[in-house]
C-alpha cells in the first residue's frame, strides 16, 4: 500500500510537471515516489506503479491530445507516452538491484535523455512533450541547452531525483558514496553555475524593434466575403499603428487564410501595405502550387517586392495532410542583420533549429498558429530553439500568444491574440552578432552519448550482477 500511494503520489507531481503549464520546481522531484517504490517492488508490481502514476500525470495533456489528434489520436499518444515512462522506470530499477556500486545513479538520466534524444530523432513531433520543456521559467538551468540541446537539461534534472531517490533507498548509502553523490553534485552545480555565467555575459549588441500582429477570427471559403474583408482590414490597420511606431519589422500569423482563394490579387494587396508602410512584411497563407498546396511565408521588403517565400518543412500529421511539405530553409538580409523563417511547427524540430544556427542567423521570424490552451509551452519550445543556437525568436501566433525572446531565453514581449480587432504589439528584440553555440555546431552529441552510455550502464550492471554483486532478488 505504500508503494501503491507513492505510485499516486507521483503521479500527481507528475500532473503538474508533464502539462502545458509545468511548475518547474515539480520536475526536479516528481519522479522521486515512484523509483523509491520500484526499488522494492518486483519486476510486473514496478510497471503497474509506473503505469498508474504516468497514467495520472498524462491525464493532463490528454484533453489537448483529443483536439489535436482525435480521441483516439489522444489515447494512442497517452499510451505510447505511457509506455516510455514505464521503460524508464523498470530500466532504472533494473539497475539499481543489479548493483550497488556508485555509477547506478546515472541510470536515470541516461536512460531518460537517450530517450529524449530518440523520440527528438524519429517522432513526428520533433521534441514536443520533453521534459527539457518544464524548465524554461529556470533560466540559469536551460543555458545547457546551449550546448546539449534538450538532453542536456533532462540530464541535469534527472541526475538530482536520481540521486535523492538513491539516498533515501534504504536510507544508506551506495558503495563509494562519494562517487555517487559527490560527482552528481558538481555536474548540477556546474550546469548552474554555467548558466548564470551565460546570464551575466550578455551581449547584446542592438535591439531591433519587431511588430506583431495576430486576429484570431477563422478565414477560410465558407466565411462570408464581408467578414473575410473586415479581418483583412483589421490587419492592415495594425500593422500601420505598428509602423508609426517604429516597427521595422511587422510579423503576421500562419495561414491567415487557410486557402486563400486569390492568391496573386492577396499578393498584390500586400505588398501595397508593405510598401505604404516601408516595411518588412512576414504574413502566412495556404497557397496553391503546381505542387499542390503549400503552408507559405511570404516576407515583403519596404519597396513592396517579394523578397523570399518559405514553405513550411514540418506539417502537423493529420491537419496539414493535404498540404505538400517545403524543403529549404530562408535567410535574408534584413536591416544589416541575418534573420530565418520558419512556421509553427517547424521550431519542435531541434535539426531545424540547428540549421538555422549553423547558418548564423540572429533572429527567426515564425508565423504561427496554435490551439489556444497551448500557447505558453508553443512560445517556450520556441524560444528554446533560440538557446540552442544563439538566437532571439519572434512568435506571432493566432489563438495563442504573441511573443519575442532573447538567445538566453527571457522574453521581452508577450500578449494574448483575440478576435477582432485583435492584438498588435511592438517588440525591441535584441540581437547579439555572435558565432554559433557549441550545440549549433556539434548537434545531439551528449544526447547520443547517452544513448551508448545506457547500453554501456546496463551491460555494465549485468556483469555485477553475474559476480554476485547485487542489494536484492529481482
Amino acid at each position: 500500500m505504500k508503494r501503491f500511494g507513492a505510485a499516486l503520489l507521483a503521479g500527481g507531481l507528475l500532473h503538474f510537471t508533464v502539462g502545458l503549464n509545468p511548475c518547474w520546481p515539480i520536475a526536479w522531484i516528481a519522479l522521486v515516489p515512484l523509483l523509491l517504490a520500484a526499488f522494492y517492488a518486483s519486476r510486473g508490481e514496478t510497471r503497474l506503479l509506473a503505469a498508474i502514476a504516468s497514467f495520472i500525470g498524462l491525464m493532463s495533456l490528454f484533453g489537448y491530445y483529443a483536439v489535436v489528434a482525435s480521441w483516439l489520436g489522444g489515447l494512442v499518444i497517452v499510451l505510447l507516452q505511457m509506455l516510455e515512462w514505464m521503460f524508464i522506470v523498470d530500466f532504472t530499477r533494473g539497475i539499481v538491484r543489479r548493483s550497488d556500486r556508485w555509477f547506478t545513479v546515472f541510470a536515470y538520466p541516461l536512460v531518460a535523455s537517450a530517450l529524449d534524444t530518440l523520440i527528438s530523432a524519429f517522432s513526428p513531433h520533433g521534441t514536443f512533450g520533453s521534459l527539457a520543456y518544464t524548465q524554461m521559467n529556470d533560466l540559469p538551468v536551460i543555458q545547457v541547452a546551449s550546448i546539449a540541446g534538450t538532453p542536456g537539461i533532462v540530464f541535469v534534472i534527472s541526475l538530482f531525483a536520481s540521486a535523492l531517490a538513491l539516498a533515501l533507498y534504504r536510507k544508506k548509502p551506495r558503495t563509494q558514496p562519494l562517487r555517487a553523490y559527490g560527482i552528481s553534485i558538481l555536474i548540477i552545480a556546474s550546469a548552474i553555475a554555467f548558466g548564470a555565467f551565460r546570464l551575466t555575459n550578455n551581449m547584446t549588441t542592438e535591439n531591433v524593434p519587431i511588430g506583431m500582429v495576430a486576429i484570431d477570427d477563422f478565414l477560410g471559403p465558407e466565411v462570408p466575403r464581408e467578414k473575410a474583408q473586415a479581418i483583412w482590414n483589421g490587419y492592415s490597420e495594425a500593422i500601420a499603428r505598428l509602423a508609426k511606431q517604429g516597427a521595422r519589422v511587422v510579423v503576421l500569423p500562419e495561414k491567415i487564410d487557410v486557402k486563400e482563394p486569390a492568391a496573386a490579387q492577396r499578393h498584390e494587396a500586400l505588398a501595397e501595405i508593405a510598401r505604404r508602410n516601408a516595411i518588412y512584411l512576414v504574413v502566412g497563407l495556404g497557397v496553391p502550387t503546381n505542387a499542390g498546396w503549400k503552408n507559405r511565408a511570404w516576407l515583403f521588403d519596404p519597396n513592396g517586392d517579394l523578397l523570399a517565400e518559405y514553405d513550411k518543412q514540418h506539417l502537423v500529421p493529420g491537419l496539414e495532410a493535404a498540404m505538400t511539405p517545403g524543403h529549404e530553409n530562408v535567410v535574408c538580409e534584413i536591416e544589416g542583420h541575418r534573420l530565418g523563417i520558419a512556421i509553427c511547427k517547424d521550431m519542435h524540430f531541434a535539426s531545424l533549429g540547428r540549421s538555422y544556427g549553423k547558418e548564423q542567423v540572429v533572429a527567426m521570424l515564425e508565423p504561427a498558429w496554435d490551439f489556444n490552451r497551448d500557447g505558453w509551452m508553443a512560445a517556450r519550445i520556441a524560444a528554446l530553439r533560440g538557446v540552442e543556437n544563439g538566437y532571439a525568436v519572434v512568435h506571432s501566433a493566432r489563438e495563442s500568444i504573441l511573443s519575442a525572446s532573447d538567445r538566453y531565453g527571457h522574453f521581452v514581449a508577450e500578449a494574448r491574440s483575440r478576435e477582432l480587432p485583435g492584438t498588435s504589439i511592438i517588440a525591441q528584440v535584441p540581437i547579439s552578432e555572435q558565432s554559433p553555440t557549441p550545440y549549433a555546431r556539434f548537434g545531439d552529441w551528449f544526447g547520443w552519448l547517452c544513448v551508448i552510455g545506457a547500453v554501456v550502464l546496463r551491460l555494465m550492471a549485468d556483469r555485477c550482477d553475474q559476480l554476485g554483486d547485487q542489494t536484492a532478488p529481482r
